[in-house]
């Protein structure tokens, strides 16, 4: 019986270490289903902790928080690119299709643009490779980008 709860337990071990690294070394977050391109990017090691799934739920607005007008109107975003800039002053711009890559660290409320070919969606994910939302091109949201670390062009 012993060795048989010790085959279990390994068996269990490598279940979960597959689930979370994967056969080919990339991350939980790299969620298509393909290894192509150069897996996750990683613009820095840590990151802001994650908020809780009631704060996650309002991350995007349609609208800009409070008075005034969007954000996400302002910033500049060339086409074939998907772009984001954070309160904090930080900002990403990606075109490359079945990659994921980190956020350089984006906090707070900022622009979110997807200005890549009509009906292109973007993909946005938490710290534990979780789907959050997505985008269609051509839009312009306004996000709340604490919770948010990666992104999958398209």
């Amino acid at each position: 019986m012993t060795l048989r709860k010790l085959g279990a337990t390994l068996f269990a071990a490598a279940a979960i270490a597959v689930s979370t690294v994967g056969f080919d070394g990339t991350a939980a977050a790299h969620t298509d289903g393909s290894s192509g391109g150069a897996g996750v990017l990683t613009f820095e090691d840590a990151r802001q902790p994650s908020l809780t799934a009631a704060q996650m739920r309002n991350a995007v607005e349609l609208e800009a928080a409070g008075s005034g007008a969007s954000a996400a109107a302002s910033l500049n975003c060339a086409y074939y690119y998907v772009c984001g800039k954070g309160a904090n002053g930080n900002r990403f711009d990606y075109t490359t299709c079945n990659t994921t890559y980190t956020l350089p660290d984006l906090v707070g409320w900022g622009s979110l643009h997807n200005n890549q070919t009509p009906g292109t969606r973007a993909h946005f994910y938490d710290v534990n490779g979780a789907w959050m939302f997505s985008i269609d091109a051509p839009a312009r949201n306004d996000v709340f980008w604490t919770p948010v670390w990666y992104v999958i062009a398209c």
